[in-house]
């Protein structure tokens, strides 16, 4: 008896600790976003239209900032929807969590690290959000959005857009028309945030779940509530230095593995190796599909993954600076 109560108490805490490590994955990529944002709102000369955001439903934030993905169908980034109660009159409610991917996207994400921002413009468009996938082009029309102080120079098609699509790189902003990629709600994500199952409906449309405490700072910002130039450069500075803290020993790179319809892959193999000494090393993956290899030199390193019954995927070799986590996830395909 006493033998089954450890082994339930182990398996509880286990439980415990991934749920906790997949939470503040999310938060962490909250915060990204809150940075996206707040970057693109500090240079209003170049960014998003302030009319357009006030117009705006919902919008969608998708950080990859040295955060990787391989797998089937090019590469694929995380991020959060969030939108406006009352049917896009009141105000902003809850992130809900999304994957993007496939397309044009696939030349974008990955080494570049590139932001994307859609802005849904209308119900139809966010309308979309509530399917199990929509392509943007094919399902919701799409254009690149406008930039500037005021959308006076939006094109009569980017007017007419159900969504509006924007791309950030190297500090570059811009409208950047995403036809053939494709959205999807998380719902290990929106589980791992919430500490349970709520659907995009409820979050995005009924408005019933309340938004968690990471979430705040981004939802203050949306509503013009956000940081000022005196706080926001405090912030900056303070998250230079806490990156200069940071930036000393072993790195690790960690991640998660999937297969296409988003279900986790216990038990696959991640194998990585040091491009410049061929020096390999090998962990599996835990019940929730996620992966940790700790102690890493600073360098470069190629990944792969494979399960059983799945085509492994391997990546082009991936920079890791000292003292960093590098995020790099895997989507893997049926097959031999």
């Amino acid at each position: 008896m006493h033998s089954i109560r450890r082994g339930l108490l182990v398996c509880l805490v286990l439980g415990q600790a991934g749920f906790l490590l997949a939470a503040t994955e999310q938060e962490e990529r909250l915060e990204d976003s809150t940075r996206v944002l707040q970057a693109i709102l500090d240079t209003p000369d170049s960014g998003i239209p302030r009319d357009l955001l006030e117009k705006s439903e919902c919008i969608g934030i998708i950080p990859s900032v040295k955060k990787f993905a391989f797998g089937f169908g090019g590469r694929y980034g995380a991020g959060f929807v969030l939108c406006k109660k009352n049917a896009g009159k009141g105000a902003w409610g809850a992130p809900s969590a999304f994957t993007l991917g496939g397309g044009s996207v696939g030349f974008q994400l990955g080494f570049s690290a590139t932001d994307f921002v859609l802005l849904f413009m209308n119900h139809s468009g966010v309308e979309k959000l509530l399917q199990d996938k929509f392509t943007l082009g094919a399902d919701a029309s799409v254009a690149g959005g406008p930039v500037g102080r005021t959308a006076s120079a939006a094109t009569d098609a980017q007017l007419s857009a159900q969504i509006l699509s924007y791309s950030r790189s190297k500090g570059l902003f811009a409208g950047l028309a995403l036809e053939g990629a494709v959205m999807r709600p998380s719902k290990d994500g929106n589980r791992d945030l919430y500490g349970r199952e709520v659907s995009p409906k409820d979050i995005l449309i009924a408005g019933t779940v309340s938004p968690p405490a990471a979430a705040e700072p981004l939802i203050r910002l949306l509503s013009g509530q956000g940081s000022s130039s005196t706080s926001a450069s405090t912030t900056a500075a303070s998250s230079a230095a806490t990156e200069a803290t940071r930036k000393t020993g072993p790195g690790s790179i960690s991640g998660l593995v999937r297969d296409l319809s988003g279900a986790v892959i216990p038990d696959a193999v991640i194998t990585i190796t040091n491009s410049a000494t061929t020096n390999s090393r090998w962990v599996t993956t835990n019940a929730q599909g996620r992966y940790t290899v700790p102690d890493l030199v600073a360098g470069s390193y190629v990944i792969n993954a494979q399960a059983t019954g799945m085509k492994p995927v391997t990546t082009l070799p991936i920079p890791l600076e000292a003292g960093t986590d590098q995020a790099v996830d895997f989507q893997l395909e049926t097959g031999p």
